[in-house]
């Protein structure tokens, strides 16, 4: 009885976890096929920054509010490693997230390229999805601008992950797609404004220039470092264990 019981937990482990990977496989999938739609389409039109931020934050509500009660919808490597700093998930949970993240973000783009004519192929400069710093940047500007970008976005995710937040739930799908529309409007001429290594790395891997994304991602990353660790210092309460020095109450409550 207690090796069935064991067989059947490890089961439910493997199922659970297949899941949750299989969930942000296709989180990722469908927020590259969205987002990089609306960039391609929109990139010859006067309002293609506008249109394009908007695109970019309500692809991560509708990933969010499909995608959001089976893990999370994190659907960007970045979220995920600040995640898991925090405590929230675990290492191997971390690996799976990631290799699933990358390996939807390659399927959605693919999808798209096929779904797309050769003529809006052709019409993207650099290749579809693909945005470059502007040149009048220096490379500490690059990282300074993606890491600070990134930053805000994990500040917002940590704080959407803090217990204490929880009578502040009401929409936040919304509110964390106005927050990527905001902060993709603020950087989108000068870096791209990704906040995400899997949109900001599958693209140019496809096109043959992967050499472009190095400070993007390195910003990226940094932050997705840096941030929870701030988080858990300087906005994260930290109460003393409670000190009991009454022998009486010690031996009575505490003692076996």
């Amino acid at each position: 009885m207690p090796n069935c019981m064991l067989r059947r937990s490890k089961m439910l482990v493997n199922s659970f976890i297949f899941m949750r990977g299989l969930s942000e496989f296709s989180a990722t999938a469908v927020f590259i096929i969205i987002s990089c739609m609306g960039c391609s389409v929109n990139e010859q039109d006067a309002s293609e920054y506008l249109i394009s931020s908007l695109t970019y934050g309500l692809a991560t509500v509708v990933v969010m509010h499909i995608f959001g009660f089976i893990s999370g919808a994190h659907a960007n490597p970045c979220v995920t490693i600040a995640c898991c700093l925090l405590g929230h998930i675990g290492s191997t949970m971390m690996l799976t997230y990631v290799v699933c993240q990358l390996a939807g973000a390659a399927f959605g783009y693919y999808v798209l390229l096929q779904m797309l004519s050769q003529g809006i192929i052709d019409s993207c400069k650099l290749g579809v999805c693909i945005v470059e710093p502007l040149d009048s940047l220096s490379n500490v500007q690059i990282l300074a601008i993606e890491s600070f970008l990134t930053s805000v976005l994990i500040l917002a995710w940590s704080a959407l992950w803090d217990v204490r937040s929880g009578r502040f739930l009401d929409s936040v799908t919304l509110r964390m797609g106005c927050l990527v529309i905001v902060c993709n409007l603020a950087g989108r001429k000068l870096t791209g404004a990704s906040m995400n290594p899997a949109k900001v790395l599958i693209p140019p891997l496809f096109n043959g220039n992967p050499e472009t994304v190095l400070l993007q991602m390195g910003g990226q990353l940094l932050a997705a470092i840096v941030v929870p660790s701030i988080w858990h210092f300087a906005y994260t309460p930290h109460y003393r264990p409670l000190q009991i020095e009454h022998p009486d109450i010690t031996n009575r409550y505490l003692n076996p």
